[in-house]
């Protein structure tokens, strides 16, 4: 957080005033220096875990400061933020792929008084709701009750076991976390343009498919350039369910906007795949460079028996050979696969043929001629039986015959061209 607040910084984009410290005492001193009210936070952290905004006196951040405290790993050094605290609501902005998508604000949680039931009571009755079931795919997670949210409930006058009369919203955190039972609301139709090019300008200083923008600021709809607007902080690994499925307005398939920045719309975007009923390491890895040597820049991932591949860097075979081809297919970068799959593989871990591109059989049974059947429409199956060779596509058989030192491999990457 530290690193990168001072990168924005340097670049000139609005980010609250503040210091990095080490003590309690240290942090009492930035806050008077910066002036109250403050925000305090740890440098390590996600989720809005140990972060207190609206500190008003030493009082409230001592507390706060131990709250920071509490939330930072073992295995991390005591760094924590004090910085100016801005007034207005939290918003988030994603950019993905450089470009602005969505836009939330996010809400603190709260409950609104019906005359009769206490705090506690009425955070019990919310949390029981269907939106607030707690699952990776809810719009809302449930009230948290901790020491934050009792603290902030004194500052009101208020405890948990205050009846609030009919009405009344009361607000249980200074902070937006949705982790702990905020509310997430749609704006990305408001943002003022300024805004969406601030955003932007940001996303293009990091190298990352999807980047959130953490902002207070009054309202997204008036320019950063002439409101109070501050960079809270940046997000590497932003939540998309926010914008997917807020808790109030429009969704935002943010998804979509992920895969085509991997998969140019229109394209096929499935990984071809080359099967072999035998072949060895050595055989493997002549493939691997024959193809390298047509096409450089591909990511080529080929498992045997023996071995497994990522171009010409072997990797650690798992004994469950499916558990192999699954690994490669997950590479983000995976260009072809080239997978063994020999009779007693298929008998042991199911048909595969059916899901390539070509097939190539050495010698090949009778049950993986039978097999071989089901390739889809549009596959090569090439078959050698001796020193014959047939290479057989929809409506078309060809025959070919191999001398005796000539490279199986070889004859049929020639004979196919580019093959994919």
């Amino acid at each position: 957080k530290d690193d990168c607040k001072a990168f924005l910084k340097t670049l000139g984009f609005p980010v609250p005033e503040g210091d990095i410290v080490f003590t309690e005492k240290e942090a009492l001193a930035a806050a008077r220096q910066i002036g109250y009210p403050v925000a305090v936070k740890p440098v390590v952290g996600h989720k809005g875990i140990g972060v207190t905004a609206d500190v008003q006196d030493s009082k409230e951040l001592a507390a706060a400061y131990n709250r920071a405290l509490a939330a930072i790993p073992e295995d991390q050094l005591t760094r924590i933020i004090v910085e100016k605290s801005i007034s207005g609501s939290d918003f988030r902005l994603l950019c993905v792929n450089g470009r602005f998508v969505a836009a939330t604000e996010r809400r603190p949680a709260s409950v609104v008084g019906d005359g009769y039931l206490t705090l506690a009571e009425l955070i019990r009755q919310e949390n029981r709701k269907p939106a607030r079931l707690d699952t990776p795919t809810s719009p809302m997670s449930k009230i948290q009750i901790d020491e934050a949210m009792e603290l902030y409930l004194e500052e009101q006058r208020l405890s948990l076991d205050s009846v609030i009369e009919k009405g009344r919203t009361v607000y249980l955190r200074k902070v937006a976390n949705l982790s702990a039972g905020g509310m997430s609301i749609d704006a990305t139709q408001t943002v003022h343009d300024d805004n969406i090019i601030l955003a932007q300008d940001i996303a293009q200083h990091f190298q990352l498919t999807c980047l959130g923008i953490d902002v207070i600021t009054k309202s997204l709809s008036e320019s950063w350039k002439s409101s109070n607007f501050a960079i809270l902080e940046i997000n590497a690994a932003p939540g998309v369910l926010m914008h997917l499925k807020p808790s109030v307005g429009e969704s935002v398939d943010v998804p979509s906007h992920i895969l085509e920045t991997f998969f140019e719309s229109g394209t096929d975007a499935r990984i071809p795949i080359i099967t072999f009923n035998k072949i060895s390491v050595e055989e493997l890895q002549a493939t691997i460079d024959h193809i390298l040597l047509q096409n450089p820049n591909w990511t080529i991932g080929a498992v045997c028996r023996d071995a497994v591949f990522v171009n010409r860097s072997k990797k650690v075979l798992s004994k469950n050979y499916n558990s192999n081809v699954q690994t490669l297919l997950r590479h983000p970068k995976l260009d072809l696969l080239i997978a063994e799959y020999a009779e007693d593989i298929l008998d042991e871990e199911g048909m595969f043929y059916r899901s390539s591109n070509m097939v190539v059989l050495d010698n090949p049974t009778e049950t993986e001629m039978m097999l071989v059947r089901d390739v889809f429409d549009g596959s090569t199956v090439v078959i050698r039986k001796g020193n014959d060779i047939s290479i057989r596509r929809k409506g078309l058989i060809e025959d070919y015959s191999l001398g005796e030192d000539e490279p199986f491999t070889r004859v049929y990457l020639k004979e196919t061209g580019t093959i994919l």
